[in-house]
């Protein structure tokens, strides 16, 4: 009995050891992220000895229209505040008039009390029970590009608010 157990025990050790030594030569023989990148730059050129051409992968990040020019940065935010934020903020940023609680962004006492990081966090996070978090559906640099574009909403600007009947 007591063989049979040494048995295994050696076949078990054994084992672990091969997939031990397998795992340490599989992580040095991968190498560098570095020299990975140069194996698909050349291949992207055409490999030696192939005489094909391997295509690239495309653009893997998608568009990110604000790095090329602020009017493209500017008509995408603009696209993404229409689509998120106008129900409850309005077309002109001082807020929709029956929900409350909403702050007036053309306010610009309200404007120098924030950084742009602090107001990407609340688009991303959301604030109070109120604003919901646009984590997910807007990406980090589209939260920042948002802020940005939130200083546009200046004192002076917004659209006359109808009478109140009582």
């Amino acid at each position: 009995m007591k063989t049979i157990m040494r048995s295994r025990l050696r076949i078990f050790a054994t084992s672990g050891f091969i997939a031990l030594a397998g795992g340490l030569l599989a992580l040095f023989t991968l190498g560098s992220r570095e020299s990975q990148a140069g194996i698909f730059a050349r291949c992207r050129h055409g490999c030696e000895g192939h005489g094909t051409e391997i295509e690239s992968f495309g653009d893997v990040g998608g568009t990110w229209y604000w790095i090329r020019s602020p009017e493209e940065e500017k008509r995408v935010v603009m696209g993404l505040f229409n689509r998120y934020c106008i129900r409850c903020h309005g077309v002109d940023g001082r807020g929709v008039w029956d929900i409350p609680d909403v702050p007036d962004l053309t306010n610009g006492r309200w404007q120098s009390s924030r950084s742009d990081g602090q107001l990407a966090r609340s688009i991303l996070e959301g604030r109070g029970a109120v604003m919901p978090p646009f984590r997910g559906t807007v990406s980090l640099e589209e939260s920042w590009a948002m802020a940005r574009y939130l200083r546009t909403f200046l004192p002076g600007s917004e659209t006359p608010r109808p009478e109140k009947t009582k």
